[in-house]
């Protein structure tokens, strides 16, 4: 058996369990902590009383072959999230649950399943959330069987977001349903959100177990490390090579060396995994890399994908990802163009921008300098004895861009 787990403290847990009860085919069979148990297959579904950080009790109780809890995430920052991580305890602090440094057995495969399925809701719901994998972090830690959790955060709106909770149900449940078996590895390095690692357990064929944060790394020994190695049943670590300063990387190299533990990073996996390439228009896109480039980058990492580059070193409209990821990056295209242009859809996209016409700017005796500048910004500034403002040295430049694919022109439809 496998099990599902939520609390009945928690009210992204409590949404979830509704949620998978009413609508994914479970079958009332019994009770626990005052709550029925759910049955579908040789999946179990629970609600403990305890919150699920502290619930160490559970093996009083149930044998499953591991554990998936369904929970909400919180965090100072607010930001919407999506996440999947192992728990344990790598150094003293022990704030949040479990035993300070003790960890708890993991699932990687079953994880690398949950991230890909969260990834696959936030796109098919067009959620507006960040999905990934975290470093290891609070209880339960003293489980016989391997635990993972699978959350939805970060506040009381997220935990109640219908859509949201469904993919986070979703993603639990594939989990707990998982046969598939990948090549096992913890993860080293980089920041608690571990994007370098979210992105290799998302693009290529690898799981990941515990992840060592960068702030971790200089606290622990050899003994959680070789922890975090047993029980993730890793044949390597795979570390966030640039999010790791020397001292980092000699600790953890000494830690590899004592344990016969391989180590790569992100070249050594990347290259070899034969991911899908999808295009996006090539006018539509390179005009879009022009206005704003990091809106486009961060959306295509943010959604685990991998961008290729043009021979003179430019951002290429080609983008390799496990999964199609067009939509995202279109809208992101969008976002860009509408931080330098006015645009409007009518078949084709219409750009238009205010540009400053030094025509018109040496007629009216303006000198380039800081007082072009305050006019340019919008300021009404007084010259020859005449108040200019920017519509007075301004003109309308328009442009026209062919849209030929349906995806791009129901995007621009939708968000224009």
């Amino acid at each position: 058996m496998r099990l599902i787990v939520t609390s009945q403290k928690d009210i992204a847990g409590s949404n979830i369990y509704e949620m998978l009860a009413c609508d994914f085919g479970f079958k009332e069979d019994g009770d626990f902590e005052g709550k029925p148990v759910y049955k579908k297959g040789d999946i179990w579904l629970i609600a403990t009383g305890r919150g699920q950080v502290e619930a160490e009790h559970l093996d009083e109780f149930f044998n499953p072959d591991y554990y998936v809890f369904a929970s909400r995430h919180r965090s100072e920052s607010g930001e919407r999230t999506l996440t999947v991580h192992v728990t344990g305890n790598l150094t003293e602090k022990a704030e949040v649950g479990g035993k300070p440094k003790e960890l708890a057995y993991a699932n990687p495969d079953a994880m690398k399943v949950a991230l890909l399925e969260l990834e696959k809701g936030r796109e098919e719901k067009n959620l507006d959330y960040k999905v990934s994998m975290e470093a290891t972090h609070h209880g339960p830690t003293g489980l016989k069987k391997p635990v993972l959790f699978v959350e939805v955060g970060s506040t009381e709106d997220e935990w109640r977001d219908e859509n949201a909770v469904e993919v986070v149900a979703r993603a639990a449940l594939a989990a707990a349903e998982n046969k598939e078996e990948f090549t096992r590895a913890i993860g080293i390095g980089g920041n608690h959100y571990a994007p370098v690692h979210t992105k290799a357990v998302l693009g290529t064929d690898i799981s990941i177990g515990h992840i060592i944060p960068i702030y971790a790394v200089s606290e622990i020994g050899l003994k959680e490390f070789k922890k975090a190695s047993e029980k993730t049943g890793a044949e390597f670590g795979f570390l966030d090579w640039k999010g790791m300063r020397k001292e980092h990387k000699d600790r953890v190299r000494g830690f590899a060396e004592e344990l016969g533990l391989p180590l790569k990073r992100g070249k050594d996996i990347m290259g070899a995994s034969k991911l899908p390439e999808f295009e996006i228009e090539e006018e539509f896109f390179n005009e879009a890399v022009k206005a704003n480039r990091k809106i486009i980058s961060d959306a295509i990492e943010k959604h685990g994908g991998v961008p290729k580059s043009n021979k003179d070193g430019s951002m290429s409209n080609k983008i390799s990802s496990k999964m199609d990821i067009r939509k995202a990056v279109i809208s992101a295209c969008i976002k860009a163009l509408l931080q330098k242009y006015d645009l409007k859809f009518d078949g084709n996209l219409v750009l238009k921008e205010e540009k400053i016409d030094m025509k018109k700017i040496e007629l009216l005796g303006i000198k380039p300098g800081p007082i072009l500048g305050k006019i340019a910004h919008g300021q009404s500034v007084e010259v020859n004895g005449v108040a200019i403002t920017k519509d007075m040295i301004a003109s309308e430049e328009t442009r026209v861009i062919e849209i030929k694919e349906n995806l791009t022109k129901d995007i621009l439809e939708t968000m224009l």
